[in-house]
C-alpha cells in the first residue's frame, strides 16, 4: 500500500485536537427536513453560507471501540470477532485488500479531507483511498431504493450555520466499527459546522434499528490544514494484504 504521506499524516492527525465524545442519542430517526430558505442552490445562495471549503485533518483513531449499546445478535457477532482476533484471524479488514471502510469510518481516516460548495451540492473529497462524497442540497429525496454504494446516498440541508446530512443506502460489507456490521435499514444523520476559523466538528449519529438498541452519536473534529490533498493508489506496493481468513499475508500486487 502506498504510504508516501502516511507518516506525515499520523503526525499532523496526532496533534489534532483530541476526545470525541461517544455518547447515547435518543430521538427519532433523524430523517432530513424540507429545505428551508437559501440552501446553496445558487453561487449566489453560497455566498451566504458559513463558508467551511477547504482541507481539514480529521483526529485519529476515533471507531477503535465499538458501541456499547448492541443488540443481542450484534453483540454475539461482536464477541466471536473478539475470539477470532485471538486466534490470530480477522487482524486485518478488508481495506487491507484496498477494499475502502465506506460510511462512518471513511470520515475518520488519518488522511485530510476537502469540502467544495456547489450550486446544490457539497462535494467532499477524501484523500483515504481517493473517495468522494456528493451531499445534494437541491431539495431533492433519497430514491425510493437507492443502489447500495460505500459512501450512501446523501442529502443534506442548512439549520442556521449547521448543514444537516441524511445518508442511506450502504453495501453491506462496510462496518459501523471493528466487528459491528450494519443492516439495510443503517441511518446516519451528521451535523457539520464551524466552530472557529480553524476547527470544524462533525457529529455523526447512526440509527440501526437490527444492530444497535439506541442511536449512537460520535463527534469529531478537524483541524484546518494549509496543504493539498496526495495521490492515494491502495494498490500500489500493497505489502498489507489480508488473506481469506483476514491474518496478515505479506504479498506484492
Amino acid at each position: 500500500m502506498s504510504r508516501t504521506s502516511w507518516v506525515m499524516r499520523t503526525v499532523l492527525a496526532a496533534t489534532v485536537l483530541a476526545g470525541a465524545t461517544s455518547v447515547a442519542a435518543a430521538g427519532s430517526a433523524g430523517a432530513a427536513t424540507s429545505a428551508i430558505g437559501d440552501q446553496g442552490r445558487t453561487w449566489a445562495q453560497i455566498a451566504k453560507l458559513p463558508d467551511w471549503q477547504g482541507i481539514w485533518q480529521p483526529e485519529f483513531g476515533i471507531f477503535l471501540k465499538p458501541p456499547t449499546a448492541l443488540l443481542p445478535a450484534a453483540r454475539a457477532k461482536l464477541a466471536a470477532y473478539v475470539r477470532a482476533q485471538s486466534k490470530g484471524e480477522d487482524l486485518q479488514p478488508v481495506q487491507a485488500n484496498c477494499l475502502p471502510p465506506g460510511m462512518p469510518q471513511i470520515m475518520i481516516q488519518p488522511y485530510p479531507i476537502e469540502f467544495l460548495f456547489n450550486p446544490g451540492q457539497v462535494v467532499v473529497l477524501i484523500e483515504a483511498y481517493e473517495q468522494e462524497r456528493t451531499i445534494f442540497t437541491d431539495g431533492r429525496k433519497h430514491p425510493p431504493d437507492p443502489d447500495p454504494t460505500f459512501q450512501g446516498n446523501s442529502i443534506g440541508h442548512w439549520e442556521g450555520d449547521t448543514l444537516v446530512v441524511d445518508t442511506v443506502g450502504f453495501v453491506p460489507n462496510t462496518r459501523i466499527a471493528p466487528g459491528v456490521s450494519h443492516s439495510k435499514l443503517m441511518h446516519i444523520v451528521e451535523r457539520i459546522r464551524k466552530i472557529d476559523p480553524q476547527e470544524i466538528e462533525i457529529r455523526q449519529t447512526i440509527f440501526d434499528p437490527k444492530v444497535l438498541a439506541e442511536p449512537w452519536t460520535v463527534v469529531h473534529r478537524y483541524r484546518r490544514l494549509d496543504d493539498h490533498l496526495r495521490e492515494y493508489i491502495c494498490e500500489q506496493n500493497n505489502h498489507d494484504a489480508a488473506d481469506a481468513e483476514g491474518r496478515p499475508e505479506q504479498r506484492l500486487n
